[in-house]
């Protein structure tokens, strides 16, 4: 006997994404399931289905939403249903009726779930009016003015940048020439020669602006979320199979064009005489497997009168352990295995000297052997402050 309907079923919980498609195939459905948003869309794109059951958050807030509008577009005719774990999300009710067909309050009432579906086969909707589909890098480039505004605009937001004090011509002068060639970039195999040439342009123009370079990737983190934001407002217009493949092109491009940038910056700052900074007598070993960003602490250590050593490698950490420190500075970069294996050997080598973790975002529930922990999104102004702080503490420690 053939399905009554063929359903994808898209939910990043394992649990009821083994239960719920269980119990649906028992009411005679046949059911496909998917655990991200990317599975969902290439699902969507090779498959033909008659409903689609969305979990309102796969991996990020709002992501079902993305899996929605890719079926209204290819597959107008489904009927979609977004399950949300928020009874009293009132203020987006109406957006999610605007994009699917019903919602469900998680956990599903099973009954009523079926109810629905049976509902909305028996009486099916006019379908919904096509759209005409663009790749992606055609809708980037056409719309590139508006990203350069959306980034402006957010950036404006941003306390760091905001602190800078530049004018809109001075934030995007070089910007947005960066902003172009990353858009375009899907269309090249390589990275072009203007492009990286803004990119040091840009570099150039920030030192000279008086720039703090850790704002540069602070540029960039807005940069990488504007563009997000703006596929996802732009999916229903977007052919499905370009949207993978130009993300992940332009993510890249985005980012070897910014590490051009601070190359430059730093090139140009190292360039400028400057008198030396005068040492505070305090040595400090660097662990982190991000040399980027490595680079980026261990010269604001230095101007701050530390004298660093810094290691990239395991291999490396465990030759300068042997030394006498008076503090680690050791990065979420590292492999957890090796954070733990090198705390330890700091610990029996320097035993009163303190030990600073830089971890990633705001965890609350990581459990450290450090005297300290700082946000790697905070800049360096943060964790040199942190140092600072770690040795006073050790100090008062030995006096009492």
């Amino acid at each position: 006997m053939a399905p009554e309907a063929k359903i994808l079923f898209v939910d990043d919980e394992p649990g009821i994404r083994i239960t719920l498609p269980a119990i649906l195939t028992q009411f005679g459905f046949e059911v496909i399931t998917a655990a991200t948003v990317a599975e969902g869309l290439h699902l969507i794109a090779t498959q033909t289905f008659d409903i689609l059951i969305a979990d309102l958050n796969i991996g990020e807030p709002g992501d079902g939403f993305t899996v929605v509008s890719a079926m209204r577009r290819t597959q107008p005719g489904a009927i979609t249903f977004i399950l949300t774990g928020y009874p009293a999300f009132e203020s987006a009710l109406e957006a999610i009726r605007q994009q699917v067909d019903d919602y469900l309050i998680k956990p599903a009432d099973i009954q009523t779930l079926v109810g629905k579906i049976k509902l909305k086969l028996a009486n099916p909707r006019a379908p919904l009016h096509r759209i005409t589909v663009r790749k992606l890098t055609e809708i980037l480039a056409h719309n590139k003015r508006e990203i350069v505004q959306r980034w402006l605009n957010a950036a404006r937001q941003d306390p760091e940048i905001a602190a800078a004090r530049l004018s809109d011509h001075e934030l995007t002068s070089q910007l947005t020439a960066v902003i172009e060639e990353a858009i375009s970039a899907p269309h090249e195999q390589e990275l072009s020669e203007a492009g990286l040439q803004a990119a040091a342009e840009h570099g150039k123009a920030r030192f000279v602006q008086g720039y703090p370079v850790h704002s540069l990737l602070r540029e960039e983190r807005i940069l990488q979320q504007v563009l997000s934001r703006f596929i996802q407002d732009n999916l229903l217009e977007t052919d499905i199979s370009s949207v993978i493949p130009g993300v992940m092109r332009v993510g890249e491009a985005i980012q070897a064009y910014f590490e051009k940038s601070i190359r430059e910056y730093m090139q140009v700052r190292e360039s400028v005489p400057d008198r030396p900074p005068q040492s505070n007598g305090k040595s400090v070993l660097l662990l982190s497997a991000d040399r980027e960003l490595a680079l980026l602490r261990e010269h604001a250590l230095k101007h701050a009168g530390y004298s660093v050593i810094r290691a990239d490698s395991r291999k490396e950490a465990i030759r300068l352990l042997k030394q006498k420190f008076n503090v680690l500075v050791i990065s979420y970069s590292m492999m957890s295995k090796n954070v733990t294996e090198m705390t330890e050997l700091f610990r029996e080598q320097n035993p009163n000297s303190p030990i600073v973790s830089v971890i990633k975002g705001k965890w609350q529930r990581v459990k450290l052997d450090a005297d300290l922990a700082v946000s790697g999104e905070e800049g360096p102004a943060v964790l040199i402050e942190a140092v600072e702080a770690a040795l006073n503490r050790k100090q008062l420690r030995r006096i009492k």
